[in-house]
């Protein structure tokens, strides 16, 4: 049984990580040419070790564990079509300049979506909401330090965090704060930093208290580096 501590960095929520980036983590472990399920069962702590068993389980599932409390689980996904229609960069950065989370977030510090993070630190990732009629979100992403490894690389958790955010503000997440229950993703390809990407998101409808979305990451080329289908729960009072 191996161990994960996630840094204070990786927040989203201020006393908890950000749940695409624990998912991407575990999702190096599942191996799975088809993408991975990652199911968050209470939101995942910082800065302290969780054990890691990848042992137990005869189908390839990982569960991540704070002691006895099991904190998320992943496994191989089923192959999904999450495809988000893209727009162009510049279209993105217009849409961006509207993100509803400057004026009002619940996690204003949110390692992805926080406007309050400073450059190189978070993603700054900006969602705006596209008024086509398509449910639309955009944003222009260009990996900076706040992406990149030791070695200067973008990791693969870093292309799962950025596909988490963008298709939460699809919804009024502003006056209904959610979290991530559950998000399936396969990452094809992961940007240079510097490279103008584009991430789209696109509401796929409620039913009570669960919200489903999808995302997608365009490299500069148009080429399709990520996607993701996930289900957003609204915390009750």
């Amino acid at each position: 049984m191996t161990q994960l501590t996630i840094s204070p960095r990786f927040a989203g929520r201020p006393d908890s990580a950000s749940p695409g980036y624990v998912a991407g983590q575990l999702a190096k472990l599942a191996h799975s040419a088809n993408g991975t399920v990652v199911t968050i069962h209470t939101p995942p702590p910082l800065a302290r070790p969780l054990d890691i068993d990848t042992e137990s389980s005869r189908t390839g599932d990982v569960h991540l564990y704070d002691g006895e409390l099991l904190i998320a689980s992943a496994r191989p996904a089923e192959p999904f079509d999450a495809l988000v229609p893209p727009v162009g960069f510049e279209v993105a950065e217009l849409a961006s300049a509207g993100y509803p989370g400057f004026t009002e977030h619940p996690y204003p510090n949110c390692f992805v979506c926080g406007h309050q993070r400073d450059k190189g630190d978070g993603l700054r990732l900006f969602p705006g909401r596209l008024d086509d009629g398509t449910g639309r979100t955009a944003c222009p992403w260009v990996p900076d330090e706040s992406a990149t490894d030791a070695d200067g690389h973008v990791p693969e958790e870093i292309v799962w965090a950025a596909l988490d955010c963008p298709g939460g503000w699809t919804v009024e997440h502003e006056h209904q704060p959610q979290v991530v229950g559950r998000i399936a993703a396969r990452v094809r390809d992961v940007p240079k930093p510097g490279e103008r990407c584009v991430v789209m998101g696109r509401s796929l409808g409620t039913d009570g208290h669960k919200t489903y979305v999808a995302t997608t990451i365009y490299g500069p080329d148009g080429a399709i580096l990520g996607q993701a289908l996930a289900t957003w729960l609204t915390l009750r009072d």
